[in-house]
């Protein structure tokens, strides 16, 4: 088996291989991804709209948020959505920190447009800190990855 050495130099070799692929690019089906806090978010994306069962192979994979997110809005909604949120990120997912998830439901703002406004800030090694939020509708969940 023979090997070959070659030197990289990023600011002259483009990129050819991709770290995965994006689902949700404007460009493109399967834009390639080609940095690690990108690949993040697709990561934790494909976690979270994953139904715990729908993975073969993997039946525990996933998260039960979409079958809660539609649930009447009570007190203790907000505490069952961190569980939901935060278990399985930190077992699937072990090298991103959960820095806070903040809930809004139309309960605490009676002006909202939907029922409720998930948002999750999070980082990779206590670096490049993002954000993601899910907003539920009567009608849909949209989901703004762009934060």
């Amino acid at each position: 088996m023979a090997y070959r050495l070659q030197t990289v130099n990023d600011i002259t070799t483009p990129n050819e291989v991709g770290l995965g692929v994006s689902f949700s690019s404007n460009t493109s089906l399967f834009a390639p991804i080609f940095t690690t806090p990108v690949q993040t978010k697709e990561n934790l994306k494909t976690l979270l709209l994953t139904r715990v069962g729908e993975r073969v192979m993997h039946p525990m994979y996933g998260t039960s948020l979409l079958a809660i997110i539609f649930e009447p809005n009570l007190t203790s909604i907000k505490s069952e959505i961190k569980e939901l949120i935060s278990e399985p990120i930190s077992y699937w997912l072990p090298y991103i920190d959960i820095e806070s998830i903040d809930i809004i439901t139309a309960e605490d703002d009676p002006l909202m447009d939907h029922n409720i406004k998930i948002t999750i800030t999070y980082s990779v090694d206590e670096l490049d800190t993002s954000t993601i939020t899910i907003i539920g509708t009567d009608n849909n969940v949209l989901i703004d990855w762009d934060n």
